[in-house]
């Protein structure tokens, strides 16, 4: 079985589905993830993700992104982060905010950063952590060119 990665436009814009779905899987290749994963990736405008942000985080501001673990919850052995089902890893959902899509730099950045987080990898709760997941980051944007 193959990822799946399922790509949702809320909006009027063109969505670069090829670029956002190449990033994603070169990145797991990096990482060296070869369980499938499926994850979605949905692209909404600012007042959506702003209410998002609201309604999740409590937090009444626009953002770039937002990741949703699937299943995210603690477990005996601390967060668990995504679920194998039957042999493939459900990650969650990425949202992000459509104005920022048309930079494909920063488009690239954006999805790295959030699939990180969907994978577990953190920078709210340490310095040590965010540096690593930071240096985690910097070495997977090289690898892609960015």
């Amino acid at each position: 079985m193959k990822h799946e990665i399922l790509i949702y436009n809320k909006t009027k814009r063109w969505v670069p589905e090829k670029l956002i779905k190449s990033v994603i899987l070169k990145t797991l290749g990096f990482l060296k993830i070869k369980q499938p994963v499926e994850l979605a990736v949905l692209i909404v405008d600012r007042n959506e993700i702003k209410k998002l942000n609201n309604f999740w985080k409590g937090k009444n501001q626009i953002v770039d992104e937002l990741s949703f673990g699937l299943n995210s919850r603690p477990s005996a052995g601390g967060m668990k982060f995504a679920k194998d089902n039957n042999g493939v890893l459900e990650l969650g959902e990425i949202v992000i905010n459509v104005n920022k899509i048309s930079d494909r730099s920063y488009l690239s950045k954006i999805l790295v950063h959030s699939l990180l987080h969907l994978l577990g990898y953190h920078h709210e709760k340490s310095r040590k952590e965010a540096k690593k997941t930071e240096q985690l980051e910097e070495k997977i944007l090289k690898y892609l060119k960015i």
